[in-house]
């Protein structure tokens, strides 16, 4: 092989490289915003519950709790929408690569 062809190999690994470290950092990013998001669901149904807790205790006016209650629920329904657009994407994007890899989008689209 001469200088040439080596160096055109380098190159290709190091693409190649480089393309695996981004696939890893977007699953990895994924990977955070789905425990963020659970996180974040977690976290406002508990502070729903002290929020309770403390409306029969009558350390909170029913104006306060009801204004509180209504923030949290709000901040639970679109951690829920975010987490469900994150983990829908992650999960279409398995599928379909399993499909692709498996042969199964290329028998049905030729009619075998």
């Amino acid at each position: 092989m001469g200088e040439g062809s080596k160096e055109r190999l380098r190159g290709r690994n190091i693409n190649l490289v480089t393309s695996i470290e981004g696939a890893i950092l977007i699953w990895l990013a994924i990977g955070a915003g789905i425990a963020g998001g659970v996180f974040i669901v977690a976290r406002s149904a508990v502070q729903l519950g002290s929020v309770a807790y403390r409306v029969m205790e009558r350390q909170l006016s029913r104006g306060a709790a009801t204004r509180e209650t209504a923030l949290m629920s709000l901040v639970l329904l679109a951690a829920l929408l975010v987490t469900a657009v994150i983990a829908g994407y992650a999960i279409f994007a398995i599928f379909g690569s399993l499909l692709e890899s498996g042969g199964a989008i290329n028998t049905l689209n030729n009619g075998s």
